[in-house]
């Protein structure tokens, strides 16, 4: 029974603390908050009650790490949330950056060209190279140019859906915007489903929920019919998203059609009981990482910092912090990319050991305040546009290194800001200090 309790006492200490994110209009703290406990929780559950499905993955060590292990990610949660009140005040409005319109509104048309030619390249280049899409068997994402040109694509893409949602534009750009993103959109639901990635359909499907449910408190005060709207969405696409698990997992190739066609009585999981249903799902691995670093006491600061340095770039090829836990911990020589994913507080205990509770606490604050500065212009349409593709993008991020902050900043979010100011015709400048001071 101990074991449950904490688990109770862990929850709602995170229940709180969203509660009081939502209240002060951080959103973002908020889900990123509840995307590394939905990367915890199950993992507990299952080391504690169901073994077996732990014992399965080789990453079970007896039931007394379960305490250890709770302990670390309990307080890396709560030196996290101190940190966060500490310095997030309700009322800060600071202005980071201006938006002005720009002098010639050429920028909506280079745009337009940008996402067409980028479209018309990455069709050409699926439809002659289909055999490196696929799930599992060593098959990416088409290779490595092919996977960031995607997701400056799906940057694109949902651009496009803001572009049409904005009433202030002209009915022309909103109706060429539409067209445009469902052709788009359709395009990344086939490359999506191709390579069996069902996080990139969530993570596209939380940003739009963002962009239209945000500030989530306002909205639950008020407009209760939206929030049922778009919890009604959030079942079909779950059920979208279990279906392609599925599909993916019985080793045939996935398409539109095999999704249409399913028949879940030829699953090959249909007679498994509940309990694996439920916790076998791609949210539980990743934190079993901590298991495998206590058990083997994999703490190694110099190697965490060549890992974060290596993959804060790209093309460098270094070892994930995943990679390097499974070799160590458990001989599992996986492939670059293929594996458990992560969650990002291990990363402090493999930097520091238990002590890590602190590093972890730190380092969420400072790039959850690195990211949302990008959302922080005078310009609340463009707020609101980069807000959601923050949401869009931090879930994914949890499941991750540090590195991950830094590199998606750089490679996805910059350009997603530049790409946005340039489809409205607008322009950015930065305040001086005795300008900002005076605001």
């Amino acid at each position: 029974m101990l074991p449950l309790f904490l688990i109770i006492i862990f929850s709602l200490f995170v229940y709180y603390s969203i509660k009081v994110m939502i209240k002060r209009g951080h959103d973002l703290y908020a889900l990123s908050f509840f995307s590394l406990y939905i990367y915890t929780i199950f993992a507990q559950i299952g080391y504690a009650y169901y073994p077996e499905l732990s014992i399965v993955v080789g990453a079970y060590f007896g039931p007394t790490l379960f305490y250890k292990y709770w302990a670390f990610m309990f307080f890396s949660f709560v030196f996290s949330f101190l940190l966060y009140k500490k310095f997030n005040s309700k009322n800060d409005k600071r202005y980071i950056y201006s938006v002005s319109p720009a002098s010639r509104n050429y920028g909506e048309y280079f745009f337009f060209l940008i996402v067409i030619l980028l479209y018309l390249t990455l069709n050409l280049y699926f439809y002659s190279n289909r055999g490196l899409f696929g799930y599992g068997g060593g098959k990416t994402m088409g290779g490595a140019w092919f996977g960031i040109g995607f997701l400056v694509f799906q940057t694109c893409t949902f651009i496009l859906f803001t572009l049409f949602r904005d009433k202030s534009n002209k009915s022309k750009k909103r109706i060429f915007s539409f067209i445009l993103f469902i052709l788009c959109f359709l395009f990344f639901l086939q490359i999506s489903i191709t390579a069996g990635s069902r996080s990139h359909i969530l993570y596209f499907f939380i940003g739009i929920a963002f962009y239209e449910l945000s500030p989530i408190f306002n909205t639950i005060k008020y407009e209760k019919r939206k929030v049922l709207t778009f919890l009604a969405s959030g079942l079909l696409v779950f059920s979208v998203l279990s279906t392609l698990r599925t599909v993916r997992n019985q080793g045939t190739e996935t398409s539109f059609s095999s999704i249409y066609n399913f028949d879940s009585s030829d699953s090959k999981t249909s007679d498994d009981d509940l309990s694996s249903i439920i916790l076998l799902q791609d949210y539980f691995l990743p934190s079993h990482t901590l298991f495998v670093s206590m058990n083997h006491k994999i703490i190694d600061p110099i190697e965490v910092f060549k890992s974060n340095f290596a993959n804060s770039l790209i093309f460098f090829n270094y070892p994930f912090l995943t990679t390097t836990i499974l070799l160590r911990g458990l001989g599992i020589d996986n492939d670059r990319g293929v594996g458990w994913a992560y969650h990002y507080f291990v990363e402090g205990y493999n930097a520091m050991g238990l002590l890590g509770v602190f590093y972890n606490a730190l380092f969420w604050n400072l790039g959850m305040a690195f990211w949302i500065r990008l959302a922080r212009s005078n310009n609340r349409r463009i707020n609101v546009a980069i807000f959601a593709m923050l949401a869009l993008m931090i879930v994914s991020t949890m499941k991750a290194q540090n590195s991950a902050f830094i590199r998606n900043y750089w490679l996805i979010l910059l350009p997603a800001l530049l790409l946005l100011t340039l489809a409205n015709n607008q322009k950015i400048a930065f305040f001086k200090k005795k300008r900002l001071h005076n605001k």
